[in-house]
This record gives structure tokens, C-alpha cells and sequence, in this order.
């Protein structure tokens, strides 16, 4: 299984994948956005509407729509920095969360969207934030399980870039200055906390696939030094021989080589 999932740890010059990936994510929601833009209307929402029938399509198209140009624009750039990231870091493993996280944060929030104990009305929820949370949740989540250097310093940079996207999960209904206008409609934090959750889960669930911790030779099961044996061997027969020569001895010879022993210590 581990042979599957394989990849080149940072490579340089960059796989095309890093490149083409990103281009397959981000070219369908454009096209689609620009169509729009252009008179394209559809009649219906393609987005996840919470625990409705015809909501369920949206699991598979939501992260394609976009409400605005600031909706899209806001969503482009993250999207692309963190796929080729996911991509450069975990090579075909990527795939697996961007396919699987895809599913899973649509369906996610199909449950939880709208809560009704917050909102009186379901909605129709659109782009790829969710996508945009899982990526950062998986990439930050993962390099802390799996303690390598490389993978926690990604996870450091994540922060630092990405920190402030912890209030994108806040529901707007508790903190209210948080509500943006983006062409008239609320942020889905929802959508942004489906994400986050499916991004955590597939960092423990792929744990022990990819990239790992570096694990000392000396401490990998079946370790053998040819070098270090002879080392031992020699070390082993001066103990020997030296128990040997100790043995020979005489007590008189023994007490002036214990002060001569002790002379050399002061």
C-alpha cells in the first residue's frame, strides 16, 4: 500500500501535477463564473441546501459556484497555493483528500447547514471555501501527527497565513461583525467548518501514509553496521585482554598500579 502513495518529498524542478491539479480545480469554476457573469443564469441552485432532496447535487457542485467576483476571487488564490502545496508535499495522496474531502464536506454540511436552533430557513450554499478549509485543516493537521520537521514547518506557515480563517467557522448569529457582504450573501461558515473537519479527519486517517518522520538507522528494526560490529569486537577483545592482564597480577603489582592510577587522576 505504502509503494502506492510514494513521492519525492519537495522535488525540485516541480511536478507538473503541482501545476495541473490546480489548473483542473480552479479552470471549471471560472468557466462556470464567467458564464454567469455573462447571462448564463441557471434557474436553480446547484449548491448544498441542508437536509433537502433536491439540495443533495450540491455535495458534488457547490465548490463550482460562485455568488460574485469577490466570492471567487477570495477563493482562487488560497485554493491554488494550498492544492499545489497538498500536491507537492503528498504527491498522489492529494488526490485522495481533494476527491474524498470533496464528498465528505458536502455531505457534512448538507447536515449541518442551517441549523435550525440558528436559522429559520435553509439556504443555498456555494463555492470553494469548503474546499479551501479542507486542504489547510489536512495540510496543517497532518504534519503535527506526523512530526516530521519539514511537514510541521509547512504547518507553522499554514498558520501564519491561514490563522484568521478560524472565524470563517464562527456562526455569524454569535458574532455579528464578523458578516461580510459578498454580493448580498452571508459567509458559509458551515461550509467552512465541513471542510475544516473533513481536512482533520484525513490527516488522522492517512497518518501513516506518505511522507513520515525520519527514523534514526540505529533505532530501525534489523539495523546492522558492519563498521559498528568491528568496533564492538574490538572494544570486546581490549576488555578481555585487559581483564587478563589484571588477572596476572600480583597484589603488590595491583596496589602500585592503583597509585599510579590515582597520581594521574590528580
Amino acid at each position: 500500500m505504502k509503494d502506492v502513495f510514494e513521492t519525492n518529498f519537495m522535488s525540485y524542478p516541480f511536478p507538473k501535477k503541482t501545476i495541473i491539479i490546480p489548473l483542473l480545480l480552479l479552470i471549471p469554476m471560472w468557466i462556470i463564473f464567467l458564464f454567469q457573469q455573462n447571462g448564463y443564469n441557471l434557474d436553480s441552485c446547484y449548491g448544498v441546501i441542508p437536509r433537502t432532496f433536491v439540495g443533495l447535487k450540491g455535495i458534488l457542485f457547490s465548490p463550482l459556484f460562485h455568488s460574485g467576483w469577490k466570492h471567487i476571487i477570495s477563493n482562487t488564490f488560497p485554493l491554488a497555493f494550498l492544492s499545489f502545496i497538498a500536491l507537492l508535499m503528498y504527491d498522489r495522496l492529494a488526490y485522495y483528500v481533494i476527491f474524498f474531502g470533496w464528498i465528505l464536506s458536502g455531505i457534512i454540511l448538507w447536515i449541518i447547514g442551517n441549523p435550525p436552533f440558528l436559522d429559520d430557513n435553509v439556504s443555498c450554499h456555494i463555492g470553494a471555501s469548503s474546499i479551501v478549509y479542507l486542504l489547510a485543516s489536512f495540510i496543517f493537521f497532518s504534519g503535527i501527527i506526523r512530526k516530521e520537521r519539514g511537514l510541521m514547518a509547512i504547518s507553522l506557515i499554514i498558520i501564519l497565513l491561514y490563522g484568521g480563517m478560524i472565524w470563517g467557522m464562527v456562526p455569524q448569529e454569535i458574532l455579528p461583525q464578523l458578516k461580510t457582504d459578498t454580493s448580498s450573501n452571508s459567509i458559509s461558515w458551515e461550509g467552512h467548518l465541513s471542510g475544516f473537519i473533513s481536512g482533520a479527519f484525513f490527516a488522522y486517517l492517512f497518518r501513516n501514509i506518505g511522507p513520515q518522520k525520519e527514523i534514526p538507522k540505529w533505532d530501525q528494526e534489523n539495523y546492522y553496521d558492519p563498521k559498528a560490529e568491528r568496533l564492538w569486537d574490538i572494544y570486546q577483545e581490549q576488555e578481555r585482554l585487559k581483564a587478563e592482564y589484571l588477572e596476572s597480577l600480583d597484589e603488590e603489582d595491583k596496589f602500585y598500579l592503583d597509585k599510579e592510577v590515582d597520581n594521574s587522576i590528580k
